[in-house]
């Protein structure tokens, strides 16, 4: 049987989970409380200690994760993922026919490798990064961008219907990487623009929160300009749900997609610099929106 055929798939599929952090253990604990036990590894013992815990079962034998039917990772960046999942501990225990999930933003290069690693061993490889932060998880409202076979999407959709309010399926794992890549981009130039037209209103006398009730009323209305232009008119960056660093990160892979197919992004070559500013100064591990106040105090706004 070739990998392109998920085999006898189970009623109901074991669950393991690479990665605990603040997303991990949202997400992880969403499918606990929907009736789906999961066991959990994590790098570190303390945020393994608090899966634990909200119901994950946690060990700290990673291999022992990877052998389950669906392996959900939630890792930060490119090189912890290469290093985790191509790894020979956890290939080596990776199940014929079983289904790794990777929700981690990474380069659709990487994506590119780890589906053929998978591919090698017998096993599927699905990229579903997800567009939300951790208390969307919690409610089940994330939305999902997922990659890769036919068949091994759908065999992990009742999984991820758990997670989230839609599913959107791409026919390879390398174009939902670079979906979510440039969501985040789009994201930061939204922060970084509202911080702009913060910091003009306020240097003209123009209450900002005046200013984005009018703008968010019905020209830009979506989600993601009303939660950020709450925070920028507050200038209130906590809780950190995605830092700077996370941030630059993902700019700089908008940036390098960008050049790879002979373009450019010189909104994101501004926004990438005011990002690393923060990330060498002492705002690496402020919420990335805190970028809207470089742009904020750059428009003649107030710190």
């Amino acid at each position: 049987m070739t990998s392109d055929a998920v085999p006898d798939a189970p009623a109901d599929p074991t669950i393991g989970w690479i990665g605990l952090g603040g997303m991990g253990v949202a997400m992880a604990t969403r499918l606990v409380e929907r009736g789906r036990p999961v066991l959990g590894w994590n790098r570190s013992a303390a945020r393994a200690a608090d899966a634990a815990a909200h119901g994950v079962t946690v060990t700290s034998d990673i291999s022992e994760v990877a052998a389950r039917d669906i392996v959900v990772s939630t890792l930060p960046d490119d090189e912890v993922v290469r290093e985790v999942l191509a790894g020979d501990t956890v290939l080596a225990a990776v199940s014929p026919g079983s289904v790794h999930v990777n929700c981690a933003t990474i380069s659709p290069g990487l994506s590119r490798d780890l589906d053929g690693l998978y591919r090698a061993r017998g096993a599927h490889y699905v990229s579903a990064p997800v567009f939300g932060r951790s208390a969307a998880a919690v409610n089940g409202q994330l939305t999902v961008v997922a990659g890769g076979d036919a068949e091994p999407v759908d065999l992990i959709r009742p999984v991820l219907a758990d997670l989230a309010v839609s599913v959107h399926a791409f026919p390879e794992a390398a174009q939902a990487n670079l979906v979510k890549i440039l969501g985040n981009y789009l994201i930061a130039v939204t922060a970084s623009s509202l911080g702009e037209v913060a910091g003009v209103a306020e240097s003209a006398g123009v209450d900002p929160g005046q200013l984005l009730d009018v703008l968010t009323e019905r020209l830009f209305s979506g989600l993601i300009h009303r939660a950020y232009g709450e925070m920028v008119v507050a200038q209130r960056y906590e809780p950190v749900a995605f830092t700077m660093r996370l941030g630059k990160k993902d700019v700089d892979l908008a940036r390098a997609q960008a050049q790879q197919h002979a373009g450019r992004l010189p909104l994101g070559d501004v926004i990438a610099g005011a990002l690393g500013e923060g990330v060498d100064g002492t705002a690496a591990d402020k919420d990335w929106a805190f970028v809207a106040e470089w742009f904020r105090t750059q428009a003649g706004g107030s710190k």
